[in-house]
């Protein structure tokens, strides 16, 4: 009995842990008076995209993220428009990160010979991984007075596979939304 309810509890962490989201939704801000219906039209800035980050993936998840804006203002009962009254900007940072591990005395081996009998042995950290980590911002800036009304965003780590990364953006622009008034 007592075995069965460890393995069923160890299976429904497990499942849990696999079910996370990767990516963790930032505080938003926003304009004491903002609220989404407020506005009836949206629009896109243009992008101005350092030269670096103008390659075709850049583009293709700036394409993801617009999308998936898109389809959720339009939800909301917004429509787009060339003349909007709300301008959306939007940020994407990508940097490579390295994972690191601590060495111990136990797992890395025995100490190193100095030389004239001193044998020492320290803690330091040794790269383990490579990955991705991601954040977007997005901004509603009011066209009329040309003031942002509400600043949101999501950050974390990016998936491998081109299919996992438009399932989390589309999935992060859902959790952003959920803070929008």
């Amino acid at each position: 009995m007592k075995t069965s309810l460890k393995l069923l509890l160890f299976f429904s962490v497990f499942i849990f842990l696999q079910c996370r989201s990767s990516y963790k939704v930032l505080k938003p801000e926003s304009e004491k008076e903002f609220n989404l219906s407020n506005y009836s039209t949206f629009g896109f800035y243009e992008r101005d995209a350092v030269t670096q980050t103008t390659t075709p993936i850049f583009s293709k998840n700036i394409k993801i993220i617009q999308e998936a804006l898109s389809s959720k203002l339009k939800e909301r009962g917004l429509n787009e428009a060339q003349d909007p009254e709300l301008k959306i900007n939007l940020a994407l940072s990508v940097q490579e990160e390295i994972q690191t591990r601590q060495t111990d005395f136990l797992r890395d081996g025995l100490p190193r010979y100095t030389g004239q009998r001193r044998y020492s042995w320290k803690s330091e950290e040794v790269p383990v991984g490579k990955y991705k980590e991601g954040t977007m911002l997005i901004e509603f800036v009011e066209t009329a007075s040309n003031k942002m009304v509400w600043k949101g965003g999501a950050k974390g780590i990016l998936p491998k596979k081109d299919e996992k990364i438009t399932k989390n953006a589309v999935d992060a622009v859902s959790a952003i939304f959920s803070k929008i008034p």
